[in-house]
């Protein structure tokens, strides 16, 4: 048998493979947008501007909604919420896990991954916050320390790890609670 006859099933199933779209196994090559790396999708946002600009008012906390819907690409659950999953990586290194937005009440929910630990010692210094006293529920169960910070109508509350308090786990913004509707 000649090389080019041994080589004819090769170059028949190739090309047949080619009719088809299918030229190689495996996925597709990802999309240049898609392996860009996060911090380069996510501009500016980083976990000091998202404890910082809840406590300028109504202005921070659209700076907020506009960060969240960049680095998550938010989703509408239905008219009055929104919400996007993570993990999605900021400029400054730092996770997030999840966001939620109540737009009726005010109210967003940001997650932190706590592997990329956030201390809380630095988020109380960045914001001002200060110790609630309550850190167990009504059954006695530790959901870790929360430290509160209000600022222009808003309020900030910095949730952390339970039992060793080390990482902040949660952030929640709210409009303080003589402001709310």
């Amino acid at each position: 048998m000649s090389h080019l006859q041994k080589m004819a099933p090769l170059l028949a199933l190739s090309l047949m493979l080619q009719a088809c779209g299918t030229t190689r196994p495996g996925k597709q090559p990802p999309q240049e947008d898609a392996i860009a790396p996060p911090a380069a999708k996510t501009g500016s946002v980083t976990v000091e501007n998202l404890l910082r600009w809840p406590l300028e008012g109504t202005g921070g906390t659209e700076k907020i909604l506009a960060a969240l819907d960049q680095v998550f690409e938010m989703k509408s659950l239905r008219a009055s919420q929104s919400s996007g999953q993570g993990p999605v990586q900021l400029a400054d290194g730092h996770v997030l896990s999840f966001a939620y937005v109540r737009k009726l009440s005010g109210d967003i929910d940001i997650g932190i991954d706590q592997n990329a630990c956030v201390s809380p010692d630095w988020a109380v210094k960045v914001t001002g916050a200060v110790l609630n006293p309550v850190y167990q529920d009504a059954h006695g169960v530790d959901r870790g320390k929360q430290y509160d910070a209000i600022g222009n109508g808003m309020a900030l509350r910095i949730n952390t790890t339970p039992e060793t308090y080390r990482c902040v786990t949660a952030l929640h913004i709210y409009p303080s609670p003589k402001e709310r509707p």
